[in-house]
């Protein structure tokens, strides 16, 4: 049966939270990892199953780096609950907005290359977007602060829950090209997953390469995250992991069928926790981006404060803490990935199941933490 048939379907009878036991197996008979350096740190594994347990996660997936090191990378629990497939450290996942860090690393990347001015009109790389009533630049995208709208939750079904295809980011501008901004360019804040989609756009104009070409040599390869790549329903993916979502009572169902063509390079990237490590040490190491283009990507941009942190060009920095991060949440899987930026610690992990109520953030530190002891 085709896998979008499969994920329309729900589980007929309940399905109760592994245990920690049932988690343990899975960790011990789970293949072993070749990045591994040493063994891996037991407050760690811990940790990621004390997390897993109390969200009644199907599967987690974690990885942790230091001095570009990967030095513990496990999965727990299932990644097909209905053919009783173990997760492994090869899973692969939806991450979401994740994904907008890795759009932003090639926008940079162009940038740096001098193929794309961050500060010139974003029509000038991306014609098929009308021009609005102030100038949207390519800078402005990257921190939120362009004034195009996000989904529209009043039409949840037809935009987050999208099951079209769309055969090119240009087509998918469609959704929001003609709606007016909802805010004055570079005067406030406004997350918006579509303004990352007209990034999308800007970054082939300005390469002269379709989206998933781009990333793929400017980013994925120098970095080696060989199992990253856009979530396309129909393509067989190697160690795709089957996404979940929660009823009412903390059983488990197959998540609903979205086809994620209209927001790739926003939210529709698959990818592991050893890829995303492998991208943030690519960064930290100045394999990607220069000094210069790194400070400027993962400093606070103008007018972005939100609540306790702020954003700079594709990331959530943390004031005061010199760490960066972003999540993502997509149906059917989240994700998260920090850097500590002083300690050269990198953290990721991922579940099958979009919904995660445990603070991401506060287990990423902890988790990072464990390297010092």
């Amino acid at each position: 049966m085709p896998r979008h048939d499969v994920a329309r379907r729900h589980h007929s009878r309940p399905v109760a939270p592994i245990s920690i036991a049932v988690i343990f197996l899975a960790a011990v008979h789970a293949p072993p990892v070749a990045a591994r350096e040493s063994t891996p740190d037991a407050a760690a594994r811990m940790l990621s199953m004390a997390a897993m347990e109390k969200d009644g996660l199907p599967s987690l997936s974690v990885a942790l780096a230091r001095n570009g090191v990967i030095v513990f990378a496990e999965a727990y629990g299932l990644a097909d609950v209905e053919n009783d497939v173990a997760a492994t450290p090869r899973s692969v996942y939806r991450i979401g907005s994740i994904s907008k860090t890795l759009t932003a690393a090639a926008v940079m990347i162009l940038a740096e290359d001098g193929a794309l001015d961050l500060d010139a009109p974003v029509q000038k790389y991306c014609p098929a977007f009308p021009s609005k009533k102030s100038p949207i630049t390519p800078r402005l995208l990257l921190s939120h602060r362009a004034g195009i709208r996000d989904y529209d939750y009043r039409r949840f079904n037809e935009e987050f829950l999208s099951t079209r295809r769309y055969d090119s980011l240009e087509e998918a501008l469609s959704i929001f090209k003609n709606d007016p901004l909802e805010g004055n360019p570079g005067t406030e804040y406004q997350y918006s997953s579509f303004g990352y989609v007209l990034l999308g756009c800007a970054a082939e104009g300005a390469s002269g390469v379709p989206y998933e070409k781009l990333l793929k040599r400017r980013v994925l390869d120098p970095a080696g995250m060989e199992q990253t790549t856009l979530d396309r329903p129909d393509t067989i993916i190697p160690h795709r992991a089957s996404g979940y979502g929660k009823r009412s009572d903390g059983s488990w169902a197959n998540a609903v069928y979205v086809d994620l063509s209209d927001r790739f390079p926003a939210g529709g990237l698959l990818s592991t926790p050893r890829d995303l490590v492998a991208f943030g040490n690519a960064l930290l190491s100045g394999t990607l981006l220069g000094p210069d283009a790194l400070q400027s990507m993962w400093g606070a941009a103008p007018g972005t404060d939100h609540e306790e942190t702020v954003y700079g060009l594709g990331w959530r920095v943390a004031p005061g803490r010199n760490e960066v991060f972003h999540g993502g949440t997509s149906v059917g899987g989240s994700a998260y990935l920090y850097i500590d930026r002083d300690g050269k610690i990198v953290v990721a992990f991922a579940t099958n199941m979009g919904l995660w109520t445990e603070p991401r953030h506060e287990l990423a530190r902890r988790l990072a933490a464990t390297l010092d002891r």
